[in-house]
């Protein structure tokens, strides 16, 4: 390829930047014989299992009667159990399908993988075997076969996120596809794969529950002359899946502390090739990136409900980028000068919110490894989608694989751009105005009180006044701050449970929460938080809606008025009718899984409960029919609002046993998504209710 797409290189690189430190060095070393110790042992017990089976077959009986038939059938049975206990893993083994990429052929890509190939010549990495691209906002290194990768020297495989490709200039591109050729040249990523299959091998013994295990329990279910071996062998099972547990911690404390230190080295190979600043500045602008990819996401499914499909949702992701880049380049020039070089772009220890660095060190820590030393280079500004081929064809072919996987919908036909961007643009009517409010009513319902209640408080407001509703602001900040103290508490909690946080501890009403009852706090925390909003917002809620039925009824659209409202309190009762169904439901399964013995008839019994509760749902949808329906933004008729809840409008029954079949899982997962479905129709009619109040408030001039 030209030097034409490839951005210069930093040209006073020191020779040990990328050498292996002390302390990656031990942690290897650490990690290593943590897995020779499992494997060991692992290998020890499969031996010692396979031996006692052996030996209950060629063991001598003695006398033959029914009890030693008895004893040599069990125990034959019995050790083969266990023996079979070690190795079922063998049975699942596969490589994991991703199902969401397209692969890049070399002839069509030519520029993409030359680029891709003088990075491995910069960094002394192996070249991969394939290339792909999938739709978000990622970028990882894999094995093509990872069983295999760990008896031969397997190729890897590379695979770039068109969502990060987006948001990135091509310095910082070449930086973050850097860093992952950093981990195709570490030696200690096999490390990574021994660790991945003995997680496999012991997650499937302590924690999946499979044909085995219902042989297990069938076999304790029979007759006692038959299941003894069975009663026998269930303690051993507890105690090797206890003992494997313990394992399973400690190969995970061990790997997690290697990756930790494999992560600042592959920081230093993108250091190596970009400079400091790069792979630094693509984290910073990976955060608000991948916001912005969700958002065009959550755009899409949204409008595919309404079988609104576009041809290329790369397009409108680089819209959504462009109206932020404004805002991003004003943040960008408010950082502060790093005196070490550059900007100083992390000044607090935070996780980074994108998916593909979840698990790696807090981003303020990899600016000061990345820094030391600084390593001044150029940047490119151009868009990294200058080395793809046919960059349409491609965006295109990957948005109808993504409305496949993600959303299981086929576009039947596609939608100009401006279609789309109208419906985005309805879908954000009434945002500003939730802000107007502090966002109050983004996390607490809103109270709307009875009419009778309404008119008799409303006929208290003597000569309504935009004065009045400035000082029902002042007031709702001022009710607003326990809660923002509260949520600040929690903020401070995921940051402890994420290790980003300076303190170990927080203490609230007395009682101080760390990493060992973090869980309490934090559930004690939401509880206390839904407590303040419960009881304190309900007056404030009454004053203002009185005050604006008061401002109706001077402009004589108190029926108007009405209808909001009335609308508003039956899909609040929905919201909350729904999520007290999926409480009663896993409630009832929890309650009749603590019993000791189940009978038949009681699963058959909670099937049908939980159907009936399902059904119930059914018959709420059917009453919204009864209302005066206030069209809301992209949600246009009660049979609208029915499918904005509810694919269809209407849950379907599952039939059969659904503990068996699947339907149990489709019966919850319609009903978390429906719950998700009221939150934003519960915005949307706050919304709504906003926009007209803001009309009314202009009758007073």
């Amino acid at each position: 390829m030209s030097s034409t797409y490839y951005p210069l290189s930093p040209t006073n690189i020191p020779k040990k930047l990328t050498g292996l430190t002390p302390s990656y060095q031990f942690r290897a070393f650490l990690a290593i014989l943590a897995i020779l110790l499992f494997f060991v042992l692992y290998s020890a017990m499969v031996v010692a299992l396979g031996y006692l089976a052996y030996y209950a077959i060629i063991y001598d009986m003695g006398d033959v009667n029914k009890l030693t038939i008895l004893l040599k059938v069990g125990a034959i049975a019995g050790s083969a159990m266990l023996f079979v206990f070690t190795l079922k893993f063998i049975f699942k083994l596969k490589n994991h399908k991703f199902t969401n990429r397209i692969k890049l052929e070399k002839s069509k890509n030519p520029e993409l993988w030359s680029f891709i190939n003088k990075i491995c010549e910069e960094t002394g990495a192996p070249k991969p075997k394939s290339i792909y691209v999938d739709p978000d906002v990622n970028a990882y290194v894999a094995y093509s076969n990872m069983w295999l990768s760990l008896f031969l020297p397997v190729r890897k495989e590379l695979t770039i996120g068109m969502g990060l490709t987006d948001c990135l200039n091509l310095s910082e591109f070449k930086a973050v596809v850097s860093h992952e050729f950093g981990h195709f040249a570490q030696r200690s990523m096999k490390i990574g794969s021994y660790i991945i299959s003995a997680n496999t091998i012991i997650h499937d013994m302590i924690f999946d529950r499979d044909k085995w295990d219902d042989l297990l329990d069938q076999w304790r279910a029979s007759d006692i002359r038959l299941s003894a071996a069975a009663w026998v062998i269930t303690p051993i099972i507890w105690v090797i899946r206890q003992i494997l547990n313990l394992f399973y911690q400690f190969l995970n404390i061990m790997y997690s502390s290697l990756s930790r230190e494999m992560e600042f080295n592959a920081d230093k190979v993108a250091v190596s090739t970009s400079g400091s600043d790069a792979i630094i500045s693509a984290l910073w602008k990976l955060d608000e990136g991948s916001n912005n990819w969700n958002s065009t996401l959550n755009h899409a499914y949204l409008a595919a409900q309404k079988k609104i499909f576009v041809k290329n949702l790369y397009v409108h992701n680089a819209l959504v980028i462009e109206r932020g880049a404004e805002k991003q380049k004003s943040l960008l020039s408010q950082l502060p000068e790093d005196n070490r070089g550059g900007k100083h772009y992390f000044s607090v220890s935070e996780a980074s919110k994108v998916s593909m660095y979840a698990s790696h060190p807090p981003n303020d820590k990899r600016e000061d490894s990345a820094k030391v030393p600084y390593i001044d280079c150029a940047a490119d500004e151009r868009s990294p989608w200058l080395l793809f081929g046919n960059k349409d064809e491609l965006q295109e072919r990957m948005t109808t694989l993504l409305y496949k996987q993600y959303f299981d919908k086929v576009a039947e036909k596609h939608v100009a751009k401006q279609t789309f961007e109208d419906f985005i643009k309805t879908e954000n009517q009434g945002a500003e105005l939730l802000e107007e409010y502090d966002n109050s009513f983004q996390d607490r319902f809103m109270h709307v009180p009875e009419l009778s209640e309404l008119k008799k408080a409303a006929a208290k407001v003597e000569a309504p006044n935009l004065g009045m509703l400035d000082n029902l602001k002042s007031e709702l900040k001022i009710l607003m701050q326990p809660a923002k103290e509260i949520e600040e508490l929690m903020s401070k909690a995921q940051q402890i449970a994420q290790g980003t946080a300076k303190e170990k501890s927080f203490s609230f009403k007395g009682i101080e929460y760390t990493k060992k009852n973090l869980e309490n706090g934090y559930t004690f925390l939401l509880n206390q938080r839904e407590e303040i909003f419960n009881e304190n917002f309900k007056q404030w809620d009454t004053s203002f809606c009185a005050l604006h039925y008061a401002i109706a009824d001077g402009a004589g659209k108190t029926a108007e008025l009405e209808a909001h409202y009335q609308q508003h309190d039956c899909l609040t009762k929905l919201y909350k009718k729904i999520t007290g169904i999926k409480n009663s439901i896993y409630q009832s399964v929890n309650n009749l899984q603590e019993r000791e013995d189940v009978t038949q008839a009681q699963v058959h019994s909670l099937t049908e409960n939980i159907k009936q509760m399902a059904d119930a749902i059914n018959d709420e949808l059917k009453a919204l029919e009864t209302i005066s329906f206030v069209p809301m933004p992209n949600i246009d008729s009660i049979q609208e609002l029915k499918e904005a809840i509810v694919e269809g409008g209407v849950f379907k029954r599952e039939q059969g046993n659904i503990f068996e079949n699947g339907g149990f899982n489709t019966i919850m997962s319609n009903i978390e998504t429906a719950i998700l479905s009221c939150q934003r129709i519960d915005q949307k009619s706050i919304g709504t209710i906003l926009s007209f109040h803001k009309k009314l408030q202009e009758q007073l001039g």
